[in-house]
């Protein structure tokens, strides 16, 4: 049976969700919430995303490459200001800037239970970074 206690590594975790798209949207956080995380958003525009950023704690953030026309780079630079990682996501075969160059990606269609796995290995990695829980 599927469900948080077969990933505990996700458990609690704090993730934003950036993505334009209503039924893809609902779907990750469907996904997520049955590993035990804890949804921020999810938002689909960079002044909702950074509202949420400001208003609350985040572990890691899911990104859509592509919000309606609006890139996600500027909150990507936030994010990663803040020492927090985060996984691009698209459908397209994007230019990525040069600083994102080596940020974890995800491409759509979702490969879901790798797309877990992804946050959940960054997770890892910043909890051993920063020495947390």
């Amino acid at each position: 049976m599927l469900g948080a206690v077969d990933n505990p590594g996700l458990q609690g975790v704090r993730v934003l969700v950036a993505e334009d798209e209503f039924a893809i949207a609902m779907f990750l956080v469907d996904y997520l919430e049955l590993k035990g995380v804890h949804i921020v958003g999810p938002a689909g525009d960079l002044a909702a995303l950074n509202r949420l950023l400001d208003e609350q704690p985040i572990d890691v953030a899911l990104l859509d490459i592509n919000l309606g026309g609006e890139q996600v780079y500027p909150l990507a630079d936030r994010l990663a200001a803040a020492g927090i990682p985060f996984l691009l996501t698209s459908g397209y075969d994007d230019n990525v800037p040069s600083r994102f160059a080596d940020a974890p990606r995800c491409a759509k269609p979702y490969h879901i239970q790798a797309l877990a796995q992804q946050l959940e290995t960054l997770v890892h990695a910043r909890r051993a970074t920063v020495g947390g829980s």
